[in-house]
């Protein structure tokens, strides 16, 4: 059932970066640096859907070439994507905190659902998350200010390696 999920959801990401591609053309011919940069980005974050779903399918018959190119290619997306991050006319430090924020928020909501994790453990994630979104929020509207120093103060500082910890003390015990 769940390589069901991973293929579905990789099937979606690969039409996401189809259509990704397909923006990026029309954006050649209609000049638009928004949707340029819009096409590029989506076309990396579609890319890191479809990956995992293809390597999944094939590992069984070519593992070690199959992780390799994997790799090859996560690398390849992350380069892109650091590139037209890079060209955004945007603080570009929002990914440092924003995309873990959208990580542990979005991992701990799937530990809870599942009933794979404590209750606490992902409340913990979760409310960490949202700690660094909105240091991230905070930061962008006006850098150092006090909402934006506690909030990754408690989140990156206090909360975030609290539920590290606890994690890694789960995975030690086989959990």
């Amino acid at each position: 059932m769940e390589e069901k999920k991973l293929y579905h959801f990789g099937a979606w990401a690969g039409f996401v970066m189809a259509l990704m591609l397909i923006l990026n053309g029309v954006s050649t011919f209609i000049p638009s640096a928004w949707l340029h940069w819009i096409s590029r980005i989506g076309f990396v974050l579609a890319g890191f859907g479809v990956l995992p779903a293809i390597w999944r399918q094939i590992k069984e018959h070519e593992a070690g070439w199959a992780t390799w190119l994997t790799a090859l290619a996560y690398l390849g997306l992350a380069a892109e994507g650091l590139l037209y991050i890079g060209q955004a006319s945007l603080n570009s430090n929002w990914l440092l905190f924003g995309g873990l924020a959208a990580w542990a928020v979005g991992m701990n909501a799937i530990g809870i659902r599942s009933k794979r994790w404590p209750l606490g453990l992902g409340l913990l994630g979760i409310v960490s998350g949202l700690l660094l979104f909105a240091a991230v929020v905070a930061n962008s509207i006006q850098p150092g200010n006090i909402v934006n120093l506690i909030s990754a103060g408690l989140g990156a500082v206090a909360l975030y390696p609290a539920w590290l910890i606890w994690m890694g003390i789960r995975m030690l015990k086989g959990k």
